[in-house]
């Protein structure tokens, strides 16, 4: 599968798990994915928090810190397709189409990530997991 047909297909994940999530309410958290694994927003655990990481101008606008194991959401908010992706140990390696979303499991150790879009090499940013 092309990776913006995935990205979609994620992303309509997200817009009908949200609908289903809210008359649901059962409570019930499916099994972890492994770090890196991109998952839908209804997939989250009590314990892990959302952060987001904002795509605009040909930058990446990032959170000061996040959780370690949190979900971290890649918004795109320009007219190009980006992606985050982990320089070294991270594990992490996201696609994001314009006007699109995805998301990620945040390294479950806490450390600093760099990361670089791979399609821009000159964009790259610093993921603090604490």
């Amino acid at each position: 599968m092309k990776a913006s047909s995935w990205i979609r297909a994620v992303t309509v994940a997200i817009a009908l798990g949200g609908i289903t999530g809210c008359a649901a309410g059962s409570g019930n958290t499916p099994a972890t994915p492994s770090a890196g694994s991109p998952r839908s927003s209804t997939e989250g655990s009590a314990q892990a928090a959302t952060s987001v990481i904002t795509i605009r101008n040909f930058k990446f606008e990032v959170p000061a810190t996040v959780r370690p194991g949190s979900m971290v959401t890649v918004t795109n908010a320009d007219s190009a397709p980006h992606t985050v992706t982990a320089k070294d140990n991270g594990g992490f390696d996201v696609a994001v189409d314009p006007g699109q979303t995805a998301i990620f499991k945040a390294p479950d150790s806490p450390g600093e990530y760099g990361f670089v879009c791979s399609f821009h090499s000159r964009m790259t940013g610093t993921l603090m997991v604490k």
